[in-house]
């Protein structure tokens, strides 16, 4: 039996923050939903995750269709037909925002980070694409795990062991990005698949939430809010900005029932 999909999803200023980078969209009849979390000052993040949540959306839900749809990056990884789909949507976003970037210098050096659940209808599989530091997360059977890992500084220094774990609790630098939409003309996207079930909630989110929320209360404000997501969300927010709303927060939530 096919499981009942419902999704919120919602974004806040923040209180520290005069404009919102943030930008998500949820396409349930495609099974798409995406967080992207700008960077660049002035109007240049804004645009950058824009960017992101708009060609992202219409490749997967326009171009692919289209009759002289030819695939523009090899597959060089062997990825299944619709994980090199989403990788190659990714990278196009990239390219736009690239190019973008060039022809005004007033947004040199945008970029954003990205984070993509495509639900195929006909599977009990997710895909999940990310580049960067916004995160999904899985709530299922009462405990909540990342399911993405950052691609940050830190997380690179560690992985190649120019860094140990006891010298990472105080490395200065654990928000510096290693890998953005935008900054190259390509882009290598990290691609995660798992089995959706009965009950399970997955949270989206841009790191104005993740730094100033712990995981085990957003583990609680999703076991007490599992039947009404929008509340869950506005929770969520709520609670990144009562902690000092030090940048935008972006969540969006799916649940499977």
């Amino acid at each position: 039996m096919a499981l009942r999909t419902r999704s919120f999803g919602m974004t806040d200023v923040g209180r520290a923050r005069e404009k919102n980078e943030d930008n998500y969209i949820h396409v349930p009849g495609e099974g798409l939903y995406i967080v992207a979390d700008g960077m660049g000052g002035h109007a240049s993040g804004r645009l950058a995750s824009m960017l992101a949540v708009k060609h992202i959306t219409e490749h997967m839900c326009i171009t692919t269709r289209e009759p002289n749809y030819t695939k523009t990056h090899p597959n060089h990884q062997q990825l299944p037909h619709q994980h090199h789909e989403l990788t190659e949507a990714i990278r196009h976003a990239n390219e736009r925002i690239y190019i973008e970037a060039l022809k005004d210098p007033r947004h040199e050096g945008m970029g954003t980070t990205v984070v993509v659940i495509k639900d195929p209808s006909d599977s009990d599989e997710l895909i999940l694409a990310h580049v960067g530091d916004s995160r999904v997360y899985r709530y299922r059977n009462s405990q909540l795990s990342q399911v993405t890992t950052d691609h940050s500084l830190l997380n690179h220094m560690l992985a190649t062991g120019k860094l140990t774990p006891e010298e990472a609790e105080n490395f200065p630098n654990k928000n510096v990005i290693f890998r953005a939409l935008g900054l190259k003309d390509d882009v290598e996207v990290e691609i995660t698949k798992t089995t959706k079930r009965a009950g399970d909630i997955y949270l989206m989110c841009s790191d104005g939430l993740t730094d100033l929320v712990e995981d085990w209360v957003i583990a609680e404000v999703l076991q007490g809010s599992s039947q009404d997501l929008q509340a869950a969300a506005q929770t969520l927010i709520r609670l990144a900005n009562h902690n000092g709303g030090t940048d935008n927060i972006t969540v969006m939530l799916v649940a499977y029932t």
